[in-house]
This record gives structure tokens, C-alpha cells and sequence, in this order.
């Protein structure tokens, strides 16, 4: 009787599940245009996954993000393809440390400094087990890709800087990540015109990273699982919120809030 009982609400439960579904399937598809590349953004933020062609050897662990760490038997250097989350996909460049590299990864590649003065510092939240590094070439025109390196460069010379972030955490401790700003040195030394020649084809300056201090979001529930052995790598992640979110935005229901806007449409006025 008890094993019927449960079996019937199961099915009850599915069946209001599916009713549900179909109810938002019959109309919101159609109705709005980003639907379905809102669902296919959906499923890569289920399971986020890449790979890495380099050199290294190593591998690191996260559940959640407070939980995490890894080991190097020596800091891995890759350019990344794939899908990281919704800034970083397509082709990146990464590094990744993990212990005992991560303990002076600072001193060895020389990491930005902070800015503004007073913030914290690398390791002022204790020694990270797990520290990565990862950039592209921002060149909004396609101009001047320039080249990226995987480890972290101070300077680069170019029309554009990279958009470059870095993550560190610690078992036990929450993870944090930085994005990583760029400034113009030949504005700070007295360009003559640095505003007006900004746009200019041939113009290009030289950039120094900065750690700004302004932290980015990260995916709290994320679990993954990282290996890199000799030149290559794989990455595999899930999210179980994204999971849900998935499954109820198939009925039109963004419990993340991070369906595509719907392009917005002018409308001619009446006096025109």
C-alpha cells in the first residue's frame, strides 16, 4: 500500500511537471526570439567543459566553490577550447597551479600588483591550493588579435588589452576571482592627444596589469574535474542549479535570470 501510495504521487507529480511544460512550450517559443538560444545557452552552463594544448602536469578538483584545490607537478600553460561560463568560451589562454606551485605562484610569474593602494593582497586570505590565470585578446574590430601568452604578462603592447581574471581559493575557504584591469601607460606619461587617436587605426599603446580589486561572480555549486598530462588536457564541470534552471526554462521559467534580453524594437512615432 505504501509503495502504491508513493508510486501515485510520483506519477501525479510528473504529470503536473509535464502539463506545466507543455502549457509554456505552446506559446513562449514562439513568442520570444531568444528562446532558443537561451536554451542552448542553458545546457553549457549544465556542463562546462574544455580542452587544453600545452605543456604541464596536473589536476585539480572543485565541489562547490568552497571546496576546491589541486596539484602540480608543474604549472600548466594551455590554450583553452571550449566553454568556461558565459565571458570565457570559444579560445582563451590559461595557466593553472596547484600545490606545491601555488604556494609562491606570486613571486615566480609575478603577478599584478594591487590596486587601489589598501586592498588585499594575494595571500591575505591564507595560501591558495589552486591558482588560475585566464585571458583572451579583446580586438572588438578584429584587428590586432596580438599574442597571448598563458602565463601572466604585465605589459603588452597593442590597440586593445586582454580580458584577463584570475581565480585562487583554498579548501575550506570560498574562492575568489579578480578581474584583471589594464591601463594605459602613454595616457599616464602625457600622450598629446590620447582621447581623439584612441580609435585611430594605426594608434596603439602600452598596457599594465593591474589587480583591481573588484571581484567577479562565482558558480557557488559548480563541481569539476580538471586533468592535464604531458601536452594535453580535459575539463569537465556540472552545475546542478543550472540543471534545474534548464528544466523549468523549458516551460519559460528563468529561475537564474540569465535568459538572452529580447532585442528591443523602435516604434515609429505618430508624428513622423
Amino acid at each position: 500500500v505504501r509503495g502504491r501510495f508513493v508510486a501515485t504521487g510520483m506519477s501525479r507529480l510528473v504529470s503536473a511537471l509535464v502539463l506545466f511544460l507543455l502549457a509554456g512550450c505552446a506559446s513562449f517559443p514562439f513568442e520570444s526570439p531568444t528562446y532558443f538560444r537561451s536554451r542552448a545557452a542553458a545546457v553549457m552552463d549544465v556542463f562546462p567543459a574544455s580542452i587544453g594544448l600545452g605543456y604541464g602536469v596536473g589536476g585539480s578538483f572543485k565541489a562547490t566553490a568552497i571546496f576546491h584545490g589541486g596539484v602540480s607537478v608543474y604549472p600548466t600553460h594551455s590554450r583553452r577550447y571550449g566553454y568556461d561560463d558565459r565571458l570565457f568560451y570559444g579560445a582563451w589562454s590559461e595557466m593553472s597551479a596547484g600545490m606545491p606551485w601555488s604556494f609562491w605562484v606570486d613571486e615566480y610569474y609575478q603577478l599584478p600588483a594591487a590596486l587601489p593602494l589598501g586592498e588585499e593582497g594575494f595571500a591575505d586570505r591564507g595560501v591558495p591550493l589552486l591558482y588560475r590565470w585566464q585571458s583572451f585578446r579583446d580586438a572588438p574590430s578584429g584587428e590586432g588579435s596580438g599574442d597571448l601568452y598563458s602565463e601572466p604578462v604585465l605589459r603588452q603592447w597593442g590597440r586593445h588589452p586582454s580580458v584577463a581574471r584570475e581565480t585562487t581559493g583554498a579548501f575550506g575557504l570560498p574562492a575568489i576571482r579578480r578581474r584583471i584591469d589594464y591601463i594605459d601607460l602613454n595616457r599616464l606619461q602625457g600622450d598629446p592627444d590620447p582621447l581623439t587617436s584612441a580609435g585611430a587605426p594605426n594608434r596603439a599603446t602600452l598596457w599594465e596589469a593591474r589587480r583591481g580589486g573588484r571581484r567577479l561572480p562565482i558558480s557557488w555549486g559548480e563541481f569539476e574535474v580538471d586533468i592535464f598530462a604531458g601536452f594535453f588536457g580535459a575539463r569537465i564541470g556540472f552545475r546542478p542549479l543550472e540543471f534545474v534552471d534548464l528544466f523549468l526554462g523549458l516551460g519559460g521559467v528563468d529561475i537564474v535570470g540569465d535568459d538572452l534580453p529580447v532585442p528591443g524594437v523602435l516604434e515609429a512615432s505618430s508624428n513622423d
